[in-house]
This record gives C-alpha cells, structure tokens and sequence, in this order.
C-alpha cells in the first residue's frame, strides 16, 4: 500500500480480531514510529510495547476505552522524553509532544499499511500508569495504541462526507486567512 492509501483508509480501529500480530509487522510499525522526523533531531520518543495479558488488563483499568486495551493483542504506550527536546514551538507547544505526535502519526499510518488497525487513546491517567510501568520522572506518557487486525465495522459517516472528513475548501484558504 503506497503512502497515500494508507492515508485515506486510516481511521480508528474499535474492534480487534484475536489474532496475534507477527513480530515482522509489528516491528515495522515500531520503525515507521523511530524513523519520524523531529526539531533538531532530538527523537524524544519511546515505544514500550505491552502484550502480556495481566498487563493489559490493569492497563485498561486506568483509561476509559479500556475495552480498546483489553482486546488488542498489542499496545504500544507512547511515551516522551521531556529533557530530550525542551524548546518551545512557537511560544506555545513544548516540541517534544509535536515530536510524538509525528511518530504516533507514522505509527498509526504504517500499522495502516501492514492491514493494521489502531486507536490513539489520549484520555488517561498518566501518573497511574507511569507508576504501574515503573516509568521515571522527565518521561511523559503522551499516547496509548491498542493494535490489532481490525474487525469490519458497520461505516459511520456522524452526518460528514462519505469518508467522514471535511473537504479540502473547508480547511484550506490561499494567502489570506479566511475563515
């Protein structure tokens, strides 16, 4: 599957099959995620892979989709180093977060590409879970993916174009801001 195709087909996976996901996918996705491109090159991220059952079931104790953690065979907890990318981006976003998100973002593209299905659950407590992991202080846990091989689930267009997303008119203006 080619770049773009992966693009338009990602969306979040809600439903996962029981199967395993074998080691060569899995460790492809993890690739796509360390090979994403970040200020000053400082990589702040790291990828703690969770796939033993006990784990998963405390782990979806501490988030609300934990459904989503408990019925994938894998989830990745993203994590970043604070002190790996500590400058501002614009005055306003600490970069190593925007770091993240690009390898979450190639992550959840890649996993596309290999037949995967992800969510990127952001609503968490993430002192809970850096305590459960033994995750030290200057790591932040940013993203949870619950990864898997994706159910087929009835399409939902929530009242949006087929695809679900907005057009390119409605979120692009040229030279002027016009919104």
């Amino acid at each position: 599957m080619d770049l773009l195709d992966a693009i338009q087909q990602s969306k979040p996976c809600r439903l996962f099959k029981a199967a395993q996901i074998p080691d060569a996918k899995l460790t492809s996705v993890l690739n796509a995620g360390r090979l994403a491109p970040s200020i000053d090159d400082k990589q702040p991220w790291r990828f703690l892979v969770v796939r033993e059952e006990g784990n998963k079931l405390k782990l979806s104790q501490l988030v609300s989709k934990g459904t989503l953690i408990r019925s994938a065979p894998v989830v990745i907890v993203v994590l970043a180093s604070e002190g790996e990318s500590p400058s501002l981006v614009g005055g306003v976003v600490m970069s190593h977060l925007l770091d993240v998100a690009v390898a979450i973002e190639n992550i959840v593209l890649a996993a596309t590409a290999e037949g995967l299905g992800t969510f990127w659950i952001s609503d968490f407590n993430t002192d809970k879970i850096s305590r459960f992991f033994g995750i030290p202080d200057g790591f932040q846990v940013v993203g949870l993916l619950p990864i898997g091989f994706p159910m087929p689930e009835a399409p939902s267009t929530n009242g949006k174009a087929p695809n679900g997303r907005k057009s390119l008119a409605e979120v692009t203006a040229y030279e002027r801001f016009n919104w």
